[in-house]
């Protein structure tokens, strides 16, 4: 585990409520606290259920989660969510960190090419058998650690980390981005925080002319990103 100390907080990490994240990953605060561990300056270790990962942010004293964080978590979401066990998830993880040297694992590309043997060697570390867990659930896992459909809108950077996310299917109109506002999504071309544009529609009686007037941004883009706001969930 990393030890709290004060450092200038860095460009380009990304910061996000716990709420935020477990919007954007599709899981509960509490799911999420137990998988990571956030600062705390009266932190005390419980070494009975060890957090999957610390924070990125932990080093700089912030209780929130990083833009890799996040990403991580989608997947860790997805495999909890098919009934795979925390301790499988967690041999997942120290498996992947030891084979592709790299501290988060689950969303680098290189994943997707040993993310299969990695996944059942930790199934078989952990003994898990056939009987709790069968094959149509290890395809299931699979497509989602291994397959494009659940990387679609990654842009990745030239480690095959995830430098960019697009949330929205097939479109790059809104975007999370650690190098703009902090990550927050906002219109890809405007750079405008989508939840300023649901705020101001709202506000405003829906009048979603008037609000693309006043952020000098088409009618398409305040429909997007009131959409975003108020009835986008993650796949």
């Amino acid at each position: 585990m990393k030890t709290f100390e004060s450092r200038p907080f860095p460009f380009g990490v990304g910061v996000y409520s716990f709420w935020e994240a477990a919007r954007y990953v599709g899981a509960t605060t509490r799911q999420l606290r137990g998988w990571v561990r956030s600062y705390s300056p009266n932190a005390v270790r419980d070494d009975r259920r060890p957090a999957l990962w610390d924070s990125q942010l932990v080093e700089w004293r912030r209780k929130d989660l990083g833009f890799t964080d996040l990403m991580e978590l989608r997947f860790v979401r997805a495999m909890h969510a098919a009934g795979v066990s925390l301790p499988v998830i967690r041999r997942t993880l120290e498996l992947g960190r030891d084979r592709l040297q790299v501290a988060y694992p689950l969303s680098c590309d290189s994943f997707r090419e040993h993310g299969k043997q990695i996944f059942l060697e930790a199934l078989a570390r952990e003994d898990v058998s056939h009987l709790r867990f069968d094959e149509d659930s290890r395809r299931h896992v699979l497509r989602s650690l291994v397959g494009p459909g659940f990387r679609e809108g990654f842009e990745l950077d030239a480690g095959g980390q995830v430098k960019r996310w697009y949330p929205l299917p097939k479109s790059r109109a809104i975007v999370l981005d650690p190098d703009r506002r902090a990550g927050e999504p906002i219109l890809t071309e405007a750079g405008v925080p989508t939840v300023a544009i649901a705020a101001a529609y709202k506000a405003d009686k829906e009048d979603v002319p008037f609000v693309a007037w006043q952020y000098r941004i088409s009618e398409d883009e305040v429909r997007t990103a009131v959409h975003f706001e108020t009835e986008w969930r993650p796949a």
